[in-house]
């Protein structure tokens, strides 16, 4: 899940004035995820931080506001901390690189990203490193993307990247990304759950996907949220979303009609995550008719009912947070327990 780059996303691209992108390119012993943006305007508080901490911030600023005056980008190096600061629970200490671009506002660069993004495409993304960069974006239809000129050695090597799996590494000259498309949440059903859910689950950086069979709920104006809506004809199943391993789903129906015909479909692809809003004995009774009628044990015991950790919650939105809470457990490989107990 790359929420912190949707979050650079949605910021870059409504900019109204000059910025410098600042980009987190090494981070040598700091332990600090590479690939990091944080967008410095001149005079105003940044946005977004590639030290999770603002370790850095001051230094980066500085730099940033020379950097708006003279155009030229720059590879940065910025001191955090010692070790023993880190040892004594100070979580500043290493070295950063940080590559500082100027960037003009309204970028035609991260405004087609975006747009690639929310199409659900995989990115190739080249941040040049020291003075003169010029970043770009190499799309899947072959592309390229800039505000510059980019560099024909480096647009080779983009073009050699994989689109099979999530690349972040620094090369000489050069910091190569392949951001895979988001991880997509499909919601069954539009009732009370599905706005919070689908609100919660975009700015965990999910792409969201909401089905339906009834056209007074299934509405941009009830899921302004989500990336797309699914309406189907009443008489027939409900129709999802092509399923894959980057999927996750749930279904909150509370209907027979759709939650059976659902997990047939949903069970026989590779899908992380599969739960059901239901009481813990009607979602029992749905496992039980499935069994009955020819599906697998162990295709069965992927189906968490009733959906979601325990958290207590009874309302719409405290039960879209507990399902979201599992989602991402899940697509991290956690269980969700409490850190003071790990």
């Amino acid at each position: 899940m790359d929420e912190t780059f949707d979050d650079f996303l949605r910021a870059v691209t409504h900019l109204a004035v000059p910025a410098v992108v600042a980009t987190l390119v090494g981070a040598g012993e700091s332990r600090k995820p590479l690939g990091r943006r944080a967008i410095f305007l001149a005079g105003q508080e940044p946005l977004g931080s590639v030290t999770l901490g603002g370790c850095a911030e001051g230094a980066l600023r500085k730099a940033a506001d020379e950097i708006c005056v003279s155009g030229q980008s720059r590879l940065l190096d910025v001191k955090l901390g010692s070790e023993e600061a880190y040892e004594f629970g100070m979580t500043c200490a290493g070295q950063v690189t940080v590559q500082l671009t100027p960037t003009p506002p309204a970028a035609a660069l991260w405004r087609t990203v975006a747009q690639a993004r929310s199409n659900g495409e995989v990115l190739r993304l080249v941040t040049p490193l020291g003075a003169g960069a010029v970043p770009f974006a190499l799309l899947p239809s072959g592309e390229v993307v800039t505000d510059g000129q980019p560099d024909p050695a480096l647009l080779a090597q983009a073009q050699a990247l994989t689109l099979d799996e999530a690349v972040l590494d620094r090369q000489e000259g050069a910091f190569f990304e392949t951001r895979l498309p988001p991880s997509e949440l499909v919601i069954v059903g539009a009732g009370p759950i599905a706005p919070p859910l689908a609100r919660m689950a975009v700015v965990a950086g999910l792409r969201v996907t909401v089905c339906d069979d009834r056209p007074g709920r299934l509405t941009p104006q009830r899921l302004p949220d989500a990336h797309a809506l699914l309406l189907s004809a009443p008489d027939q199943d409900l129709r999802l979303p092509p399923l894959s391993a980057r999927s996750s789903v749930v279904i909150i129906s509370h209907d027979y009609a759709h939650e059976v015909p659902v997990l047939r479909q949903v069970l026989g692809a590779d899908v992380p995550y599969v739960a059901m809003v239901a009481s813990r004995r009607r979602g029992q009774a749905v496992l039980n008719f499935l069994a009955e009628t020819g599906v697998e044990a162990e295709q069965l015991t992927r189906v968490r009912t009733p959906a979601g950790l325990d958290l207590g919650a009874e309302t719409p939105a405290g039960i879209a947070l507990s399902i979201l809470a599992e989602v991402v457990a899940v697509l991290h490989g956690r269980t969700g327990g409490p850190l003071a107990q790990r």
